[in-house]
């Protein structure tokens, strides 16, 4: 018996030793899942990120003899060094910036004043934006363990871990910056957090606008457990809170920067010809040979994105329970309806929505194929036919010859690509019929309750 005893006590031993600690992760438990996994997990992704970049680096410049454009990164310095003149923006010196956008920049300008070099600052905020797109990669695995299995989660974090395109302009543009934060705003949400969610959404207004695009989804997501008036005024007052500290003492001295936080994206300038508004003006006015300007085509164009995101706001309250995967599609329409009905359009952009794709194309082989395409399209767009093909506000060829077709051409399968992978995510599995039974559903049960509610005051 004693043997016997031994025996049993070494075994448990043993089966201590090797039992595995759950995961959890903002006070969420995955029993199903233990630390080692997603510790190896994330050095993979990271990996994955970094060697992507090398890649994109090399292969555009060795590879496509093309070039890595740092026109942005130059601006970004431009406008930095008044700062050591002690001169302050928006009100010594007018920037089409928000404010917070000079947190990158001024910490990449520490090592630049140091080593007095300008390369030292575009090298330094390169690093920051790859740090910018690291969170981001894990911000998408971790929504992902909400959305998928661990190992779907893992494949949406290395898709976006290897999205070429995105990474050239992580490495470029600043756009990594605001859609980290929009990403760590809708990871909070989903996590429960709702007052951080609401934070970092404000926050990235304050960074580049479009991330509070997200905010009146993220308000109608949490009122499900809630009311929507209780939703909308924690929002509110983080809002205005955010607005007192980071926009008014600026507005105060200097109204006009009041501008920079309106969505009048281009406004004063023509119609950028890599848009779907060019693209259809070309097709009216050059192909068909109608008399329209690009001007009657953009107003539609902004009419038909006011008409949409109406309607994603509207499809959004209809949602009877907090659903991860449908918040995440809505915020994607809501940014892609931005982004590709604008007249306005830098082919960076795509460091927006591509996240919110990634999370969601992992889970079918097509979509995975699909979202690859656009962003070879992407790719091609930008840096390869650049001034080749294109400049912003025109074609480089004349009109009617070869080339002028092949990129128009272009862009037309570029949007199409586009256009298809939004349908099959956002299409519901169980087909369109189904789908609007319950949206009739809905509506009368919307109906019955507002009827019952006068019976019952009466």
């Amino acid at each position: 018996m004693g043997k016997k005893s031994k025996t049993e006590d070494e075994s448990s031993g043993r089966k201590g030793k090797t039992s595995k600690t759950p995961f959890s992760f903002l006070n969420t438990g995955f029993d199903n899942i233990d630390i080692k996994t997603v510790k190896n997990r994330i050095f993979f992704l990271i990996l994955a990120s970094v060697i992507t970049k090398l890649i994109v680096i090399f292969a555009t410049t060795s590879v496509f003899h093309s070039f890595i454009d740092f026109f942005d990164i130059g601006t970004y310095f431009e406008h930095a060094v008044p700062l050591l003149e002690g001169q302050l923006p928006y009100i010594n010196y007018q920037i089409e910036y928000p404010i917070l956008l000079f947190i990158p920049i001024a910490l990449a300008l520490i090592p630049a004043m140091i080593l007095q070099s300008q390369m030292a600052f575009v090298f330094s905020f390169q690093i920051l934006m790859v740090l910018c797109d690291i969170l981001i990669v894990l911000c998408v695995y971790f929504i992902g363990l909400k959305i998928w299995s661990e190992k779907t989660a893992f494949l949406s974090g290395l898709f976006y871990a290897t999205a070429f395109s995105t990474a050239y302009f992580v490495l470029t543009k600043s756009d990594a910056f605001p859609t980290c934060i929009l990403m760590v705003a809708l990871l909070f949400t989903i996590y429960s957090m709702n007052t951080r969610g609401y934070i970092s959404a404000t926050l990235g207004f304050f960074t580049k606008i479009f991330p509070v695009v997200a905010l009146p989804f993220i308000v109608i997501y949490n009122a499900k457990s809630t009311s929507l008036k209780t939703e909308l005024i924690s929002a509110g007052k983080i809002f205005l809170l955010f607005c007192i500290l980071l926009l008014l003492p600026f507005a105060l001295i200097n109204p006009d920067v009041v501008r920079t936080y309106l969505f009048a994206t281009g406004g004063s300038i023509g119609v950028y010809v890599n848009t779907t508004t060019f693209t259809i003006y070309s097709y009216l006015h050059d192909v068909f040979h109608l008399g329209i300007s690009p001007t009657a085509v953009s107003i539609v164009m902004y009419a038909l994105m006011g008409i949409t995101l109406l309607l994603l706001l509207f499809f959004a309250s209809l949602e009877r329970e907090k659903n991860p995967k449908n918040l995440v599609k809505f915020v994607l329409c809501a940014i892609f309806c931005l982004v590709f009905l604008t007249k306005f359009h830098s082919p960076q952009y795509l460091v927006w929505f591509t996240p919110l794709l990634a999370l969601l194309v992992a889970d079918d082989i097509v979509k995975i194929a699909l979202f690859f395409v656009t962003q070879i399209f992407a790719y091609v767009e930008f840096p390869l036919m650049f001034g080749k093909y294109y400049v912003n506000l025109n074609y480089t060829n004349p009109v009617g010859t070869s080339d002028w077709y092949l990129t128009l051409i272009f862009f037309t399968l570029e949007y199409i690509a586009f256009l298809i992978l939004l349908y099959f995510i956002i299409r519901p599995k169980e087909g369109m019929i189904n789908w609007m039974k319950f949206f009739f559903q809905t509506l009368s049960l919307k109906k019955n309750n507002y009827h019952k509610y006068n019976n019952d005051s009466k």
